[in-house]
This record gives structure tokens, C-alpha cells and sequence, in this order.
């Protein structure tokens, strides 16, 4: 049973309503939450750009990408979660390992805090609130990015703690609390003063009357503590990196007419794929009126100027909708409050449970919305259609290759030998003694090639550095494979390729006109490879 049954005898003290809340039934929501992360497993290549910087602090080169590098580049936009890496390499902790703890872990406390949050401005609603924490713990974008090896968990779980602590208490916000997950959001990521200043705008617009004079009181402690950390932290960006952006900034934001589409598209994609959220919306606003608990209208506010905001920004690029996870808990919360409006468990078990299923789908890459429609919302405009599962499916085969390629490289390159790649992280992190020069622009201050308004790229990928701007570097190589030791050319492109009388496939070194020059190095399984495979270095023919 989903509410708990009352206490009858007199002298067996009633349990507080949080209490209830992590008792019994409750716990179906974690294993839920600790299951899909399980079935979701992931590690993104960008979350090895971090574990880099932090190495490099950690072994005394300052934040910076490459060793000496003078001014260094801000390559990353997650500033305290940067120097939680710097802080595990320092003792001697494997980020890949924390990291994803630290993800997983803040992961949970949000489908425990959306839950607490539920029950306790709704008191006589523990089946809503058990309900709303199950559909946190069901909702894939969240499950997923707990992992992924990023801060965003850790960034989502700050935002809504922001709100939580200001609303949980209809009279007496926690400002101090607030304050801190505030302070915690700037830091961790390098919007964090938007999506909390989206959150106080919220709650002070989404109060009702009598209390909008307490909310606003305490929006503007908050929003100093925001400003202030936001201020200070530009403060030392423009010591530091002698910019008041980060460069990631400069790389991926593109305004313009094309822009807001594929921005309008990438929120479609989400509503179209996890159809749990826009239930949500039609039942959660068609209720609003009869919403006691006050959560239903500043959770709504804030959905909307969040998906507002997703459509100027373009979108992202990332499996699974990685810039809409801070959304998920407010889901949850209105979701919540439009269940403590049904009148009874008959009503409030199916719908909430329903809506649990609708959220599971996309994990299992079953969708209710037919593929032709959800293609009409394809935002990744370089790259054919595929399901948000199907990128993730691609995203784990990708990385544990390049997580290979640069242990090889790690292996197979001296210190200041140096590399000109596009997919940086896990080559950089594994060999981080080599100079990595990226022609996506994220950790260097090349001239960017200008924006082509006719030109469909997928979002943060507008803008590129031609490999030609890395020629006066003279790099050392131009990137690197692992391949077949016994046919190592057949992964050329074919017109890189020359047959002998027999058909065989020969080495581009063969042809005695090859612009590129090929080196093979052979790798050992004792060391970890798979049998029979090398390390292709790709150079430029000097």
C-alpha cells in the first residue's frame, strides 16, 4: 500500500511525517533509481576533459589543459566539480570511479528530496509523495547523467535543493540552506546563476499573495549570495584565464533564427521521447486550481522558462536530453501535487503508476510516439536519426574505444609529443603528458571558422578551428587508431588505399605519394589489449 494506515493505539508515538516518508514503501523508489542507473550505465568522453585539468592541478601545472601552456584555457564549465577531481587525484582516488559515486549518490538524494518536499507541503499525501519520488527514480535522463562522470547531478541536485529549502516550509524558507545550494550551482557548472535565478523568479511569481512578501525577502538573500559568488568567480576567471566567459561558452552558443529551431526541436525531442513529462503538464496545470500544497504553480513556472531557456541556448547535443536533467525533479514535484488532488488511492495508484511506465520506456528504447513523428523533431541535424537509447548504445561502444586508444597513446608517445584530435577527453586524460590540440575549439583560443547559417550541425558543434590553424604547432600526429595488427589498413578510407596483385590491402607508406605517414605499435595483451591488435599513429608527411 502506497499511504500509510493510521496509528491506533495511544501510547505508540506517531512517526514524523519525513520519517514516514523513508520507511517502508518508500524504498521502492531507490532500488528503482539504482536499477536504472544499473541498466544505463555510462561515461561520457566530456567528463575526461575534467579529469584532466584536475590531474594537471593536482601534479602542480596549475588549470591548465596543456602542461606549460601560458595563459591556460577554462576547456571546462564545471569549475567545482574540476577541483573535486583535482582533489581524487591527490589521493590517488580513480575519478572514474568517484566521480560517478558522487553522480549516482546526488542522483538519489533527489528522488529522496522530491519526495520529502511532496510530503511535507502536502502532510496527509504520503502516497503522492511516494508516487512523485517513484517517477524521479523512473525518469531516464536522470538515472542516466547520474553516471555519466559529469557534475550534472551533482548541478541538479543544487538547483532543486535552492528551491526545496525556500518552499519546504510555507512561513519560514531556509534561506542559509538555499543560500549554500545557490553558491554550490554557480560553481558547479557556468550557467548555475540562470537556472537559479529561474528558480527565485518562480517561487517569488508562483507564491500566493499572502506569502509573496516572506518569499521575495528571502528570493533576494538568495539571489545576493548568487550574485556575489557569480561575481567573485568571474573575478577569478579574469585573473586566471584573462577571460570573463569560458571558452566553452565562446564554442558552443550560436544565436540566430536556425538556432532557437533546433533549440525548439530539442525540447519537442524530449516531450515527444519521455511522454511521462507532458502527461505531467496537462494533468499537473489542469489541476492547478485545486492544488493545495502550493508546489504546482512555481514548479510549473520554472519548467517553463527552463524549456524557454533550452530553446535560446540551441539544444545539446548529448544522449539522453543531458541539459534537461535539472527539469527532471520539478517533474516530479508537479507530478506530486497533481496526484495529492485525486481524492483517493483508486484514482492517484494508476495514474502515478502510468505515469512511471511512460517514463521507463525510452530505457528500453520503446516509444509510445510513432519514429516518423519524433524524426520531425531530429535536432542533431549532422547525423541520421537515432533513438536517445541507440545514442547511448553508440556512446558506450565509442568510449571504451577511445578509453583503449589512449591507454595505447599513454604507451606509444613521449612527453611533448603532441596530437591534433576532435574527441579530446579519455585520449588527453590517459596521455596527459601529450599535447592535445582540439579542433573543437573547447580547450584552445585558435581562430574559430566563421558560423555558415546554411550549414546543419548538431548543437555545440557550430563552430570548428581548422586543422591548417595547428600547422604552425608542427604536431606531432594527426590522430591515432587501434587496429588489427594482421590488417591494419583496411580501417582507411578507401582512397587512402592501394592493392597489390593479390589483392591485398598496402600500407599508404607503400604508395611513395601518401600525404600522411603511418606508424604501427604493436600492443600486448598483458598490458590490457585485446589479442593481435596495434596502435596506428596517423602524422603528416614531413
Amino acid at each position: 500500500m502506497l499511504d500509510d494506515p493510521p496509528a491506533v493505539a495511544h501510547n505508540r508515538p506517531v512517526q514524523s511525517r519525513s520519517s514516514r516518508l523513508l520507511s517502508g514503501p518508500f524504498w521502492f523508489a531507490l532500488p528503482v533509481f539504482a536499477w536504472l542507473t544499473w541498466r544505463l550505465d555510462f561515461l561520457v568522453d566530456d567528463a575526461f576533459i575534467s579529469y584532466r585539468y584536475g590531474r594537471h592541478l593536482a601534479q602542480g601545472w596549475g588549470l591548465v589543459w596543456n602542461p606549460g601552456e601560458s595563459p591556460p584555457v577554462e576547456g571546462f564549465s564545471n569549475f567545482l566539480w574540476t577541483m573535486l577531481c583535482a582533489a581524487l587525484e591527490r589521493a590517488s582516488l580513480d575519478p572514474q570511479v568517484w566521480t560517478r559515486a558522487v553522480g549516482i549518490t546526488c542522483g538519489a538524494l533527489i528522488v529522496a528530496a522530491v519526495g520529502r518536499l511532496v510530503l511535507e507541503r502536502a502532510p496527509r499525501q504520503v502516497g503522492s509523495a511516494r508516487l512523485a519520488a517513484l517517477l524521479a527514480a523512473a525518469l531516464p535522463p536522470l538515472a542516466m547523467w547520474s553516471s555519466g562522470g559529469l557534475e550534472t547531478a551533482a548541478f541538479s541536485l543544487a538547483v532543486f535543493a535552492t528551491f526545496e529549502r525556500l518552499c519546504i516550509q510555507r512561513e519560514r524558507p531556509h534561506i542559509a540552506g538555499a543560500a549554500l545550494a545557490a553558491v554550490f550551482a554557480v560553481l558547479l557548472r557556468a550557467d548555475g546563476f540562470v537556472w537559479v535565478g529561474m528558480v527565485l523568479v518562480a517561487l517569488v511569481s508562483g507564491a500566493p499573495s499572502e506569502q509573496r512578501r516572506v518569499m521575495l525577502r528571502a528570493a533576494a538573500w538568495v539571489g545576493a549570495a548568487t550574485a556575489v559568488a557569480t561575481l567573485g568567480y568571474l573575478a577569478f576567471r579574469w585573473n586566471y584565464f584573462d577571460a570573463l566567459e569560458p571558452n566553452t561558452a565562446r564554442i558552443k552558443v550560436a544565436f540566430g533564427a536556425q538556432y532557437l529551431l533546433r533549440g525548439a526541436q530539442y525540447v519537442a525531442s524530449l516531450l515527444l521521447c519521455i511522454v511521462a513529462i507532458p502527461v505531467v503538464l496537462v494533468g499537473g496545470l489542469a489541476r492547478l486550481s485545486r492544488d493545495k500544497s502550493g508546489l504546482a504553480r512555481p514548479s510549473a513556472m520554472f519548467l517553463a522558462s527552463a524549456f524557454a531557456y533550452l530553446v535560446v541556448l540551441g539544444g545539446d547535443w548529448m544522449m539522453m536530453y543531458r541539459m534537461a536533467v535539472p527539469t527532471m525533479p520539478f517533474v516530479a514535484v508537479l507530478a506530486g501535487a497533481w496526484f495529492a488532488t485525486m481524492k483517493t488511492n483508486l484514482t492517484r495508484v494508476p495514474v502515478g503508476a502510468t505515469c512511471a511506465v511512460l517514463a521507463l520506456l525510452p530505457a528500453f528504447d520503446v516509444h509510445p510516439v510513432p519514429q516518423a513523428l519524433r524524426e520531425r523533431a531530429h535536432f542533431r541535424w549532422s547525423q541520421e536519426f537515432r533513438s536517445e537509447y541507440a545514442m547511448w548504445e553508440k556512446g558506450v561502444v565509442d568510449i571504451r574505444e577511445w578509453i583503449e586508444i589512449g591507454r595505447a597513446l599513454e604507451l606509444h608517445t613521449l612527453p611533448g609529443e603532441s596530437m591534433v584530435i576532435g574527441n579530446i577527453g579519455a585520449f588527453g586524460y590517459f596521455a596527459s603528458e601529450l599535447v592535445v590540440y582540439d579542433t573543437q575549439g573547447l580547450t584552445n583560443r585558435e581562430p574559430l571558422l566563421p558560423l555558415d547559417p546554411k550549414k546543419r550541425e548538431m548543437p555545440g558543434h557550430d563552430r570548428k578551428v581548422e586543422i591548417a590553424s595547428f600547422e604552425k604547432y608542427a604536431p606531432t600526429y594527426l590522430t591515432a587508431r587501434i587496429v588489427d595488427a594482421l590488417d591494419p589498413w583496411q580501417i582507411l578510407p578507401k582512397d587512402w588505399q592501394d592493392r597489390g596483385p593479390d589483392g591485398a590491402v598496402l600500407g599508404p607508406n607503400e604508395k611513395g605519394r601518401a600525404k600522411y605517414e603511418f606508424e604501427l605499435r604493436p600492443l600486448q595483451p598483458e598490458q590490457g589489449f585485446r589479442p593481435q591488435t596495434a596502435l596506428l599513429l596517423i602524422r603528416f608527411r614531413r
